[in-house]
């Protein structure tokens, strides 16, 4: 059974792909290069929610050298996820 985080992921990769082809479908429609960026714009919020589910994910494995598993994965990967975010927003604004 997934726990919560893997299903929050989930559930954000889905809206995101949902909001993703409504909007290119939109911006195809209309030609608006704002909606088309838009679109851009959910994908790698998609990506970003891919990448945190993989975090999620390894961040349950056990080894040898870490019996309780690699916890600590999951910040680290948040926390690269939201400097690349933090970066794109003062690339784009």
């Amino acid at each position: 059974m997934m726990e919560s985080s893997e299903r929050v992921a989930w559930l954000s990769i889905a809206v995101n792909l949902v909001l993703s082809g409504i909007k290119a479908g939109l911006a195809l429609f209309s030609g608006s290069i704002a909606v088309k960026a838009d679109a851009l714009h959910s994908l790698t919020d998609v990506l970003s929610s891919v990448i945190i589910l993989i975090g999620i994910r390894i961040s349950k494995r056990s080894s040898r050298a870490f019996p309780y598993g690699l916890y600590r994965i999951d910040n680290l990967v948040a926390l690269g996820t939201a400097n690349a975010i933090y970066r794109g927003e003062q690339h784009a604004g």
